[in-house]
């Protein structure tokens, strides 16, 4: 994997990890049922992303 890969790869999951822990601490004010709503509204756009990563992921050239 080239540097610039795994550069883009590592400020991604820091992006990645930022975000889950922003919306950790905001569904952890929220009541339970209405975190349960905001879970089902969101998983079409989380399926959407795991698809665009699978995708970018086989792209990666390979190691030399």
């Amino acid at each position: 994997m080239s540097d610039d890969v795994a550069r883009t790869m590592t400020t991604v999951a820091a992006g990645r990890t930022a975000v889950v822990a922003e919306l950790a601490a905001r569904l952890d004010a929220l009541p339970l049922d209405t975190v349960a709503e905001v879970l089902v509204l969101l998983e079409p756009t989380l399926d959407d992303l795991r698809r665009h990563a699978a995708f970018a992921l086989a792209r990666v050239p390979a190691s030399e």
